[in-house]
């Protein structure tokens, strides 16, 4: 667990502001909320920096509608005249590296304030103090946890060179941890700690997992054939993985020393891109066993399979909300993939894009809120019902993977 914002440097110092992304209302019902980031008392350029901060991880969360750059505390009357819900105010200290700050959330209906916190530490801890702030106060205002204490991994490709990266959800420090001919399939461990993927090297798989917390990497396994879709339960001393060292392709279990526990399907189709349920006990996967791939579920313990999808002819990547109550997947409609989610136990898909652009890979966020994607131009983010996007990284970049810091 990453130490109460004595956060040490293995994140880098603190760094720059942040250009304002576009955010697109797709739904027009959607009324975002509006929230006044005043710039923060304290020392400059400290102080200003860290009210940026904090007003970009709030638009992260394309719920809000946020005010108060260039404006100060003191124009409290000002923010109720623009109708301002929430109103959050900062005070800084700094004396060397030792930094304080404290925090506070008003409710500016109820004219009250809900939500103070302190810290201290290291001034490169600055950005992290925001962070947990900020998620205190998306819980407060939304009933649910903010994502902005969270990591992102994800694979830029140039030319014949993959690399795979690991960055803060805000887009901040971003850190290269290995580059290859070809990485795939990247997913986080739910702590946020590790990172299984897939890595070839001289046409030959693997699937590799680097510790974030040491550096370390080391091959989990490299069975002959395809070594393929690493996916962690959530116990993180895990993985379900897809393998064709049998000659069919199917998915099985091992631990993180390449050691099979149990091998989970047996060549009915190929069988590949699992998802586990939050609490272990489900796997959604891939498989096209009728014909053309579609989503299914197993119950790990009975070893039933349920067919989920019967909606489109190309249903793939299905990832499971951390809250257990959504699988979100990619659909092929036409010649583009649509993202689409559904309810585990089955019913009516809900479609959260539309239109010529293809969004494949979706990954939720760990408040199960939002949801990022590739699109041919780089990660967008959305929210869970499609209401609204975000242009989130541009290049060639693929495979997101999400999870909270902890």
């Amino acid at each position: 667990m990453l130490p109460l914002i004595i956060v040490v440097c293995f994140f880098g110092y603190f760094s720059c502001l942040y250009a304002q992304e576009k955010i697109e209302i797709v739904n027009p019902e959607l009324i975002k909320i509006p929230v006044a980031v005043p710039e923060f008392d304290g020392p400059l350029p400290l102080s200003r920096e860290m009210a940026s901060i904090a007003r970009h991880d709030l638009e992260l969360h394309l719920l809000f509608n946020v005010l108060g750059e260039g404006l100060h505390t003191e124009e409290t009357n000002l923010f109720a005249s623009l109708g301002v819900d929430w109103l959050i105010k900062g005070k800084i200290s700094l004396s060397g590296n030792h930094l304080q700050s404290a925090f506070y959330l008003t409710d500016m209906v109820k004219g009250k304030t809900v939500l103070a916190r302190g810290f201290r530490g290291p001034k490169s801890s600055a950005r992290y103090m925001v962070h947990r702030f900020v998620d205190l106060a998306v819980k407060e205002m939304l009933g649910v946890p903010g994502v902005a204490m969270s990591r992102v991994v994800f694979v830029e490709r140039k030319g014949l060179k993959d690399t795979l990266f690991v960055q803060d959800f805000d887009g901040h420090n971003p850190i290269p941890l290995i580059s290859g001919e070809l990485i795939l399939s990247p997913r986080l461990s739910s702590d946020g700690r590790k990172v299984a993927f897939v890595y070839y090297q001289n046409n030959r798989s693997s699937i590799q997992v680097i510790d974030l917390t040491t550096g370390k990497r080391h091959t989990v396994c490299q069975y002959p054939g395809l070594n393929a879709s690493p996916a962690w339960h959530p116990d993180g001393n895990k993985l379900v993985v897809t393998l064709s060292k049998d000659g069919t392709i199917d998915l099985y279990l091992i631990d993180l020393n390449g050691k099979i526990l149990r091998r989970l399907t047996h060549g009915e189709g190929i069988n590949t891109g699992a998802s586990f349920s939050p609490d272990g006990n489900y796997l959604a996967f891939v498989s096209d066993r009728t014909g053309r791939p579609q989503i299914y579920i197993m119950d790990l313990i009975t070893r039933g399979v349920r067919r989920l999808t019967f909606k489109g002819r190309y249903n793939t990547s299905p990832c499971w909300s951390p809250a257990g109550d959504r699988i979100v997947y990619a659909s092929l409609k036409g010649r583009v993939f649509s993202l689409f989610t559904i309810d585990p136990e089955g019913g009516e898909p809900i479609q959260i894009t539309s239109g010529q652009t293809s969004f494949e890979a979706p990954y939720f966020a760990p408040n199960g809120r939002l949801i990022l994607a590739q699109g041919s131009d780089g990660l967008y983010l959305f929210l869970v019902n499609g209401a609204a996007k975000m242009h989130y990284r541009e290049g060639k970049i693929l495979f997101p993977s999400w999870a909270k810091l902890r």
